[in-house]
């Protein structure tokens, strides 16, 4: 099924009398335990005559709220579409009381939150599907390691398979964090970064469709518990322990899921040879690439949207 993919010109116009009606009318919310018994909100969208249930799995410092561009597209083409929010982010549950920072104790307690939410909300009548963006990548290549029978298909955009340290390696990034948990600042906001500035400029996002970026910078503006900014000392430390484990000998070649890489040529918030390796390593895997593209694809100008999203609906087809 063809879907029209909506242009940056006419972007705004038909979010606000389209495709945001048309999802609030299919939209149910929710919560569910997380693998501690922690709060997570959920919601879904239920396509009438679904071919298959999809689940999102976002972002660092996103939100479920994110992906309403993506769910229209999903939802027309079939898919009843299951988002929820990472603890730490959104309405679910957080570990510190400052909402602007983003915290974890294991990056294992989000894969084990993925896997309440199949177990407790998404049904498993019909195939299932994933689409995950750059953290939510590494949730979902470190859950098909686990759990390589469970999606039938699965896409990583932009997956942080390793993330980006700029100008520190790795190791010296550890060492830090490390230090810094030992004398008490593990819930702490890391030093290189700042605080929410109360307004984002797009030069500073990773977009490349300035009224795409707007709309989610608008919304978390306004809203208080979408104002997810900056990491801990824990949650960096946790991050920068990803990578091993993903790439870890054996893992990758236990996935059965048909696997598609998305991969931006312009990313500077994961790095990409990673992903290339964990590619080259996972049996049924694609790998395309967005060379003009900087890390969220899918706030794209329109040139990259109408090669993005007929990719992901191809992939996700019957066929």
């Amino acid at each position: 099924m063809a879907v029209h993919v909506l242009r940056e010109e006419e972007f705004d116009r038909e979010m606000e009398t389209t495709v945001a009606p048309a999802l609030q009318n299919v939209r149910e919310d929710g919560t569910f335990s997380g693998c501690d018994g922690r709060t997570l909100c959920y919601h879904v969208y239920r396509a009438s005559e679904p071919r298959a249930n999809l689940v999102v799995v976002h972002g660092f410092t996103e939100s479920s709220e994110k992906y309403d561009e993506l769910s229209w597209y999903f939802l027309q083409s079939g898919l009843s579409v299951y988002l929820f929010d990472h603890r730490g982010h959104g309405k679910s549950f957080r570990a510190v009381p400052d909402k602007t920072l983003t915290h974890v104790e294991r990056f294992e307690e989000y894969v084990g939150d993925l896997d309440c939410f199949l177990k407790q909300v998404v049904p498993h009548d019909l195939p299932l599907y994933l689409y995950s963006h750059s953290m939510g990548g590494g949730v979902a290549a470190l859950y098909l390691e686990e759990h390589p029978e469970t999606f039938a298909k699965a896409v990583l955009s932009s997956p942080m398979i390793a993330p980006s340290t700029g100008n520190y390696p790795a190791f010296v990034g550890k060492a830090i964090c490390r230090v810094m948990i030992l004398f008490g600042q593990a819930k702490k906001r890391i030093f290189l970064s700042g605080e929410y500035p109360g307004e984002e400029k797009f030069s500073d996002s990773c977009g490349n469709s300035e009224v795409r970026f707007s709309r989610y910078e608008k919304f978390r503006r306004t809203h208080e518990d979408y104002q997810n900014f900056s990491p801990t000392y824990r949650w960096t430390l946790e991050s920068l322990k990803v990578p091993k484990k993903i790439l870890k000998k054996g893992r990758p070649e236990k996935i059965k899921t048909d696997v598609l890489i998305c991969s931006a040529g312009l990313d500077n918030m994961v790095l990409n040879p990673p992903q290339k390796a964990f590619a080259s390593r996972v049996p049924s895997c694609r790998l395309d690439e967005y060379p003009e593209s900087k890390h969220e694809i899918f706030i794209s100008t329109d040139g990259i949207m109408e090669k993005y999203v007929p990719a992901l609906l191809e992939f996700y087809s019957d066929n």
